[in-house]
């Protein structure tokens, strides 16, 4: 019952306020009589009657659109759109409030003045917009009286979404991937090889001239074949750290800028990212909303959990290489590393800010390593003041 009657107020409530003003002056006029008292009633009326205009206009039969100029595609990308009002009739309009809600602009309000104009511009522009998901919810708009008496808002419901990938930074990722390229990771693709044999065998209907033995064939006096192995199509395993707040964004656009890399794409790397998400080639070539780069825009790092604890749950088998991406050397995680190396290679990325370099006691971590299967290199990603929200020190 209660919330039947707070609605029948918030609806009645502007009318009821406008009658008991109006009921006050013209009593006040009437009982009380003389210039003053009437003056006071007739300098009101104006103000009332426009009041009621406010209240009896077609708020909800405003045109509102959203046109979108320029829109981001990569972290540090220019935002910029426009707001179009439009509406049939010339009424005065004095002030109208415009709030954009969205979890980009957090709500940002801007104040028009139509008066009579029948079509108003909005414009809304970003310099740097980070990565991430970005939702525009609704547009209201609020009407108001001279003397802010009455108010009446409408909602327009214009859902819009977009993604903001990770920056994208010129790295040498040829030479990144050279540290691993012995040993890499064996996924068979069924091809055969025409320089390694494995055994002969007759000659079977549909061979290949090629494959045939004319040794064997001679001294057996029949046709022999040769039987080919099998050879493997290699590809990487990278493992990132995207749980840690340390240097995060330029882990991500690290990240982002090494998977549309041609040379990553040429050797099909896979991604595992530290437990989290499994990603091979056929999953970030599709368009799908759970491709790589989309996960890189939306994912935040965690503080309930740590690298190294889901790095050491990870299994790799034997003679399969990998890379390590991460902000921060420590003992345990290089010991970690070397305890899956077996007759293969990694290699440790740590990706900083531009300009910082290993810590002191990274280096005597780093210079402490004896063994040559694992390499260390350091990557500085320079990003934007504004995009360094997260792990600063």
């Amino acid at each position: 019952m209660k919330q039947y009657i707070k609605v029948i107020w918030n609806k009645g409530r502007d009318w009821f306020v406008l009658f008991c003003i109006f009921a006050a002056t013209f009593s006040y006029a009437m009982f009380q009589g003389g210039f003053v008292s009437w003056f006071l009633f007739y300098s009101f009326l104006p103000f009332g009657l426009y009041a009621v205009a406010i209240l009896l206009y077609p708020l909800k039969k405003l045109n509102v659109t959203r046109d979108m100029k320029l829109q981001p595609r990569f972290a540090g990308g220019h935002l910029s759109y426009d707001i179009h009002i439009t509406r049939s009739s010339a009424f005065p309009v004095y002030m109208a409030v415009v709030k954009e809600e969205s979890n980009l602009l957090d709500q940002e309000e801007r104040i028009i003045y139509p008066l009579f104009q029948r079509n108003a511009v909005i414009p809304y522009e970003r310099s740097f917009v980070e990565r991430g998901e970005y939702e525009f919810f609704t547009i209201s708009i609020e009407l108001s009286d001279l003397l802010g008496i009455v108010k009446r808002t409408a909602y327009y419901p214009l859902q819009q979404r977009f993604i903001v990938y990770p920056q994208i930074h010129e790295i040498d990722i040829p030479f990144l991937l050279a540290g691993i390229e012995e040993g890499k990771n064996e996924v068979s693709t069924g091809n055969q090889s025409t320089t390694l044999v494995t055994g002969i065998r007759e000659y079977q209907p549909g061979d290949r001239l090629g494959s045939i033995d004319w040794k064997a064939t001679a001294r057996k006096a029949t046709l022999i074949s040769k039987e080919f192995g099998h050879y493997h199509e290699r590809s990487m395993i990278i493992i990132a750290d995207v749980i840690s707040s340390l240097y995060f964004e330029e882990r991500m656009s690290f990240l982002a800028s090494m998977l549309i890399h041609g040379e990553t794409k040429r050797k099909k790397v896979d991604f595992l990212l530290a437990g989290d998400a499994f990603f091979s080639p056929k999953t970030f070539e599709q368009r799908e909303p759970d491709n790589l780069l989309h996960y890189l825009a939306r994912v935040q790092p965690s503080s309930n959990r740590t690298f190294e604890t889901e790095f050491k749950n990870i299994t790799i088998q034997k003679q399969h290489s990998f890379m390590v991406i991460v902000s921060q050397v420590t003992g345990s995680l290089i010991g970690q590393v070397q305890s899956k190396l077996s007759h293969a290679k990694a290699s440790i990325i740590v990706v900083k800010d531009a300009g910082a370099g290993l810590s002191d006691e990274e280096t005597i971590i780093v210079n402490g390593i004896q063994s040559s299967a694992l390499t260390i290199e350091v990557v500085n990603i320079p990003l934007p003041l504004s995009s360094k929200g997260w792990g600063r020190k």
